[in-house]
C-alpha cells in the first residue's frame, strides 16, 4: 500500500541523504521562495570620502598658498636687505643704485646742465678770511687706527652723519693748506652726483680746521681735541655761477692758490682759487647759493695735454702732477684688479709739469701705468724718485697703493710694469686722490689719503712708515 510504504526518519537515523530525498512529499517547489541578498548600500560612505578628498585639497591649497606668501615676503624682505645694505655702502639712493645694476633704465648726465647764478653786485665788500669762517660741523678725530693690509698706523677724522651717508655728495680731492697765522687746514674736495640731480651744484670744498691736531707726535700721542669744526664751501666761477658736472677729482693747494682738477668734456684744465682774495660769504639779504653761505670764486685757468681726473705736487722736484683716470673695460661693474690687459691702456698717464710750460700739447705725458688710477704724489729719497700711485673703482673691491722707486727725476720715472719692482697694498674700496704734507722737517712728512665708500674717512700716514716698505 502507498501508505505502508512510508517510514519515519527514526526508522533510519544513519541515512540522512536518503531521508532527505525520500521525504520531500512535506515540500513542495512551489513553496521556494528565491532568496535575496541586497548589496550594501556605501553612498553615505563615498559621500563622506569625496567630501574628505575636498576638504584635504582645500587644506593642502591653502597651506600652498600660506607657504608661497610666506616665501614672497622672506623674499621681499631678502631683497630689501640687500638692496639697503648697497645703497648705504655705494652712498646711492636707490633709483640711482637700480640704474647702476642696469635694473631700471635711464640715462644721467646726458642733458645740458644750466649753472645756478647769484648777483656779483651784491657780494662786493663779502669777502672773508679762512679763518674768519662760521665752521657749523664737527668732524671726529680717530688716532692709531691700523688701515690697509700692511697695518700702518694713520690718523684722521670721520665726517658727521650726514656727509658720511650722503648719496648726493662724494669726496674726491685732499690737500692742506696754512694760513698767515699759521692756522692748519685739510680742504677736501665733493662732486655733486648727477643721478641725484645735483650736478648744477657742481663742486664744492671742505675747510676742516686741523690746527690741533699734532704733527711731530703723530704717532706718539693723542689728538688734543676730539673733534674738528669744519665748512663747506661752493666753488664758482668769476661770474659767480656754479661748475655745472665738474668731478674735482684733485686738488692741491699752493702759495695762496687752490688749484682744481676739471676733467669735464672740453676743459681738459686746472681751475686756480684765490683763496685769500676770492673767499665770499653770501649776505642775509640775499638768498644763500643752494643752502651755502660762503662760496670760492675762480680766478684763472690753464690747459694740460692730457685729461686732469688728480692733481697734486712734487715738493722736492717743484713739479704739478696730474693723470688720467682709465676704466679697465667696458663693463658697468667689474672688481678692480692689475691684470697685464688693463696695464696695456694708453689712457694710464701720468703728467709732470711747471705751470708756466704746460699747454694742451705739450710736455708729452708719462703712459703706461696703472689702470683706473685716482691720486699719484711723488718725491726724493735716497738719490731715487718714489712714486706712489692710488688705483681703485667701486665700493666693492680692495683700493691700490702702488710703490716704486726710479733713477733720479727727469720727466718721466722709468717703471717697466711686471719688471720694476711695484710694491702694493690693499686699502678699503673707494682710495682716491693723494697729498703730501709739506713740514718744516722732511722727517715729518706725511701722506695723506681718503675713501668715497664704506665708512668714509680722511686720514694721514707717516711717510717714515710707507717708506720703511720700500
Amino acid at each position: 500500500m502507498p501508505g505502508s510504504r512510508r517510514r519515519s526518519i527514526s526508522d533510519d537515523d544513519d541515512d540522512p541523504a536518503s531521508n532527505i530525498s525520500d521525504d520531500c512529499s512535506w515540500l513542495e517547489l512551489d513553496d521556494l521562495v528565491p532568496l535575496s541578498i541586497d548589496a550594501p548600500d556605501h553612498t553615505d560612505d563615498v559621500d563622506v570620502y569625496r567630501q574628505q578628498q575636498v576638504m584635504m585639497e582645500r587644506y593642502y591649497c591653502c597651506n600652498r598658498r600660506y607657504l608661497i606668501a610666506i616665501l614672497f615676503i622672506f623674499l621681499c624682505l631678502i631683497i630689501g636687505s640687500v638692496l639697503l645694505v648697497l645703497t648705504k655702502l655705494f652712498h646711492q639712493s636707490l633709483p640711482s643704485l637700480l640704474h647702476t645694476l642696469h635694473i631700471v633704465g635711464g640715462k644721467h648726465g646726458t642733458d645740458h646742465i644750466e649753472p645756478v647764478c647769484l648777483s656779483n653786485q651784491l657780494l662786493e665788500g663779502q669777502r672773508k678770511t679762512v679763518e674768519s669762517m662760521n665752521l657749523d660741523r664737527l668732524a671726529t678725530a680717530f688716532y692709531d687706527q691700523l688701515i690697509g693690509d700692511d697695518n700702518l698706523l694713520a690718523s684722521g677724522f670721520f665726517w658727521n652723519d650726514e656727509d658720511s651717508h650722503t648719496s648726493k655728495w662724494r669726496p674726491q680731492g685732499v690737500t692742506t693748506m696754512y694760513t698767515e697765522n699759521r692756522f692748519r687746514f685739510a680742504l677736501i674736495s665733493w662732486y655733486g652726483r648727477a643721478d641725484e640731480g645735483y650736478a648744477d651744484r657742481g663742486g664744492r670744498v671742505s675747510f676742516v680746521n686741523l690746527t690741533d691736531m699734532p704733527i711731530n707726535k703723530l704717532l706718539t700721542g693723542i689728538p688734543e681735541v676730539p673733534f674738528y669744526s669744519y665748512r663747506h664751501v661752493l666753488l664758482v666761477d668769476n661770474s659767480f655761477c656754479t661748475l655745472p658736472s665738474i668731478h674735482v677729482g684733485g686738488i692741491e693747494y699752493q702759495n695762496g692758490i687752490l688749484y682744481v682738477a676739471d676733467s669735464r668734456k672740453g676743459q681738459q684744465a686746472i681751475i686756480e682759487f684765490d683763496v685769500a682774495n676770492g673767499l665770499y660769504e653770501v649776505p642775509p639779504s640775499m638768498t644763500s647759493l643752494l643752502g651755502y653761505q660762503y662760496v670760492l670764486r675762480a680766478s684763472s685757468s690753464f690747459h694740460t695735454p692730457i685729461t686732469p681726473s688728480f692733481l697734486s705736487y712734487d715738493i722736492d722736484n717743484r713739479k704739478f702732477i696730474v693723470g688720467t683716470y682709465a676704466k679697465c673695460g667696458n663693463d658697468a661693474i667689474h672688481f678692480h684688479e692689475d691684470s697685464e690687459n688693463c696695464f696695456k691702456q694708453k689712457k694710464n698717464n701720468l703728467l709732470w709739469f711747471d705751470k708756466d710750460d704746460v699747454n694742451l700739447t705739450s710736455p708729452l705725458p708719462c703712459e703706461h701705468y696703472f689702470p683706473e688710477m685716482q691720486g699719484a704724489v711723488s718725491l726724493n729719497w735716497r738719490d731715487t724718485t718714489v712714486t706712489w700711485v692710488s688705483s681703485s673703482y667701486g665700493a666693492v673691491s680692495n683700493s691700490h697703493l702702488h710703490t716704486f722707486r726710479s733713477s733720479p727725476f727727469d720727466g718721466c720715472p722709468d717703471v717697466e710694469l711686471g719688471a720694476t719692482k711695484v710694491n702694493t697694498y690693499l686699502f678699503p674700496p673707494g682710495l682716491e686722490d693723494l697729498h703730501v704734507e709739506e713740514t718744516t722737517s722732511p722727517k715729518e712728512r706725511i701722506m695723506w689719503l681718503q675713501t668715497e665708500f664704506g665708512v668714509r674717512q680722511v686720514f694721514a700716514v707717516a711717510l717714515g712708515q710707507l717708506l720703511r716698505r720700500i
